[in-house]
């Protein structure tokens, strides 16, 4: 099981414990010195709503927990081993309190409009999710007028030695987005967002901040801002008249998708009435 999966299991356990048996676990858990000593982790395993600054918002799941009546997040900064020893400090902190390890699989929480699109669709259908996803790509992919080529995209591999930018790795590279593009992160299709990776990497790193999958790699991670320096690339980071604006594109999809559904739902209606 990975690291995320096994903390997410078990937040809700940790804040029991610290709401009915120990307030002061709660306020160390916002202590990012107790975090690094207690879980290998590089921020607080949680920290209050409306402390969170917009930059750092990325690097907490989005559930929100009331604790002591504070809206807390906890943080997404985790690590599987070899990479960090988060998963047995993890496992060796709930036996410290004392807490059985919940292995059962998680629901998400849903809306009951969710529930319901769930109980009416179809096993293995097309999800509107992936429509939506791919179109805020393609918007963000489309913003400013720089345009590049394959060799340029082959010039940026030489400079990265034909290796993976992440770990160094020779053989089958792949192109990667350092900063996503997904309407959280807000990245672009651009040469300056755009490093080679193995593919293992690529994978591992999926949606997460660069930084924060390479943690203590600081020579990789300057080795990267400089090629975004050499692109002119800067990140969106934290844009929110954009941000609401992809946001609205992502819920304008699936208003489209209900609304075309519903006309060619009347139109075959129709048809089997003149039959």
């Amino acid at each position: 099981m990975k690291i995320g999966q096994f903390v997410k299991r078990n937040i809700s356990a940790i804040f029991q414990y610290c709401k009915t048996s120990d307030p002061s676990e709660f306020a160390r858990l916002q202590d990012p010195q107790y975090s690094k000593e207690t879980f290998d982790i590089n921020y607080p395993f949680c920290k209050p709503v409306s402390k969170i600054a917009p930059e750092e918002h990325i690097r907490f799941y989005n559930a929100i927990h009331d604790v002591h009546g504070i809206p807390v997040r906890v943080t997404s900064q985790w690590f599987n081993p070899p990479t960090s020893k988060s998963l047995p400090l993890f496992r060796r902190y709930l036996a410290k309190l004392n807490i059985a390890p919940d292995l059962s699989p998680q629901e998400a929480p849903t809306s009951i409009a969710a529930k319901e699109r769930a109980a009416r669709g179809r096993y293995r259908g097309s999800a509107i999710g992936i429509a939506q996803n791919a179109f805020v790509r393609h918007l963000l992919s489309r913003i400013g007028d720089e345009q590049f080529n394959a060799d340029q995209w082959q010039a940026v591999i030489s400079d990265f030695d034909q290796r993976c930018a992440y770990c160094g790795a020779a053989g089958d590279l792949v192109m990667e987005h350092v900063i996503p593009i997904n309407r959280t992160a807000l990245g672009e299709h651009r040469l300056g967002n755009l490093v080679p990776a193995c593919r293992s990497c690529n994978s591992t790193k999926a949606d997460q901040d660069y930084r924060a999958f390479l943690a203590h790699e600081t020579d990789r991670i300057a080795a990267i801002e400089a090629h975004m320096a050499k692109h002119d690339y800067v990140p969106i980071r934290d844009n929110q008249r954009l941000r609401q604006i992809i946001e609205l594109a992502h819920q304008d999809v699936r208003q489209l998708a209900d609304r075309y559904a519903a006309i060619v739902e009347t139109m075959l209606a129709g048809e089997e009435d003149k039959t």
